[in-house]
């Protein structure tokens, strides 16, 4: 069984978990993007993550030259996604 199921077991609602390894600094990033997406502009959480996802993919492209699908494509959502 998965991590991810494992925090669902226990009561979590909802799990952001990643499929493989991913550098810290991109996945702080991400997350702080994500996090501003749910709490300040009040996207749901699917929406906070994809939008997120795709504002990492188009800052990579942007520096560089690449859109580094290994940082961001990783990871997924489960569970209450609204």
């Amino acid at each position: 069984m998965s991590l991810a199921r494992s925090f669902r077991d226990a009561g979590a609602r909802t799990v952001i978990s990643s499929l493989r390894s991913v550098r810290d600094d991109s996945t702080r990033e991400l997350m702080l993007d994500f996090y501003d997406r749910l709490w300040n502009k009040g996207e749901s959480k699917l929406d906070a993550l994809r939008n997120a996802e795709f504002a990492l993919l188009r800052r990579n492209r942007e520096k560089y030259g690449d859109t580094l699908p290994a940082t961001w494509g990783a990871f997924v959502l489960t569970g209450e996604w609204e």
